[in-house]
Order: structure tokens, then C-alpha cells, then sequence
């Protein structure tokens, strides 16, 4: 089967790491769509990257499994799925409220969750595809200010490698990429002030999620990366 007979959902996909994996896909001739929380950007990024564009809000049960259901009637059966979809959150956690404590997991963990709950029974049904979450280096060591961030992360840890242990023996990959610090726009949505120029570019992120999804001998279970200039 050709890449071109493959579709591949990513979300979070209207900027950074999302929309460079959405061009890098594409590129390698896989059928992707491009789904995100904004209508207008969806539109926009859709239209610049010719891909199919839905809007996608991964923290609601309700909108995850009518776009999946959308999705495979409009474009066709799911191969693939990168959950990208995140939200950046640093200070000392009394500072937090609920509501920004709430908005992270419900995005970070449980649209992960919800998403790959969506697209999982339709690849298990054909007994092919995979599903890449992008997770975080923050999900590999513990360190001050992102206690809600990282612990939204450890959590889809545990969850991915649940699921490559579940899946596997039935046809689907599910995978993890731990990226660490990169040049997207991320921390500034999150008021952030970050050096980027030792960051690893999106398109690094996007070709390291592109092999893993390519290269179906492997299970590519706990993936880090990280621009070598972020050890200067």
C-alpha cells in the first residue's frame, strides 16, 4: 500500500510542529488532515498546505468522535494519527488556578486520550496504521515551574506505552516522540519568554514523526530528540 492510499490525522496542526508534520506527510505523499481549534486558521492552513482542514477541539469527547466519524465518511478509513495538540504552562504551581490547571490536562492528557479512543477502533478493525503522540522531554526528568505541564505529559507516557504493549500484537503501532525545546510559537502563546535560537526546528520535529510512522518494522517506542545547540 502507497502512502497516498494512507490518511493521516494530525491535530494541533495550524502552526509548529502540527503544520510542519501536515507539509512533511503530504510531501512523502501521505494523505493527511490538518485539523485545529481556530476556524479561520484551519481554513487558511488548509488551503496553503492543500490538504483537507476540520475543525477540532481534542479536550471534548463530543467534538473528537463526530470529526473522526466526519473525517472517514468525507476523505476516508484512518491509517494514522499524531496527537500534537498541546498547551505550555510554567510558574510555581500555587500560582495556577484551577481553570489553567484544568485546561492543560484536558488538552494535553485527556485529547490524547479522547482522540486516540476516536481513531483506535477503526485500526484495530483493520489491523493496520499508527498513532504517534507527541509527548515531551518534560515526561522523562522533573524539574521547577512545570509541575502541570509535565505532569500532563508523564500521564500520556504511561499511556503510550500501555498501548504499544496492547496494540502491537494486533496490527497497530502506537508510539511516543519525546521532543525537547522547539522554535514554535508555544511558549510565547503561553507568555513565555524563551531563547529559540538553540531550539530544535519543527521540521526536525516533523521528519523525526514522518520516519517513525514510515519505517513499520519498528516500534518506536520512547523517541527524544533535541537540537544539538540546546547542550551549548
Amino acid at each position: 500500500m502507497g502512502n497516498k492510499n494512507r490518511t493521516v490525522l494530525v491535530t494541533g496542526a495550524t502552526s509548529g510542529v502540527g503544520l510542519a508534520t501536515v507539509q512533511t506527510l503530504k510531501s512523502s505523499g501521505y494523505n493527511v488532515v490538518l485539523t485545529g481549534r481556530n476556524p479561520d486558521k484551519v481554513a487558511e492552513c488548509a488551503q496553503k498546505t492543500g490538504t483537507s482542514g476540520y475543525v477540532l477541539d481534542v479536550s471534548s469527547e463530543t467534538s473528537c468522535s463526530k470529526v473522526v466519524a466526519q473525517v472517514e465518511q468525507e476523505v476516508g478509513p484512518l491509517w494514522g494519527l499524531v496527537n500534537n495538540a498541546g498547551i505550555w504552562l510554567e510558574g510555581n504551581f500555587e500560582t495556577h488556578t484551577p481553570a489553567d490547571i484544568r485546561s492543560v490536562m484536558e488538552t494535553n492528557t485527556l485529547g490524547t486520550m479522547l482522540m486516540t479512543h476516536a481513531v483506535l477502533p477503526g485500526l484495530l478493525e483493520r489491523k493496520s496504521g499508527a498513532v504517534v503522540n507527541v509527548v515531551s522531554t518534560a515526561a522523562l526528568y522533573c524539574r521547577k515551574s512545570i509541575a502541570v505541564y509535565s505532569g500532563s505529559k508523564w500521564a500520556i507516557r504511561g499511556f503510550t506505552g500501555c498501548l504499544e504493549v496492547e496494540c502491537a500484537p494486533k496490527g497497530v503501532r502506537v508510539m511516543g516522540f519525546y521532543p525537547g525545546k522547539v522554535d514554535s510559537q508555544m511558549y510565547a502563546s503561553a507568555g513565555i519568554d524563551r531563547d529559540l535560537q538553540i531550539a530544535m526546528s519543527p521540521a526536525d520535529a516533523a521528519g523525526m514523526i514522518e520516519h517513525m510512522l514510515s519505517d513499520e518494522k519498528m516500534l518506536w517506542g520512547h523517541v527524544s530528540g533535541r537540537s544539538a545547540h540546546d547542550y551549548a
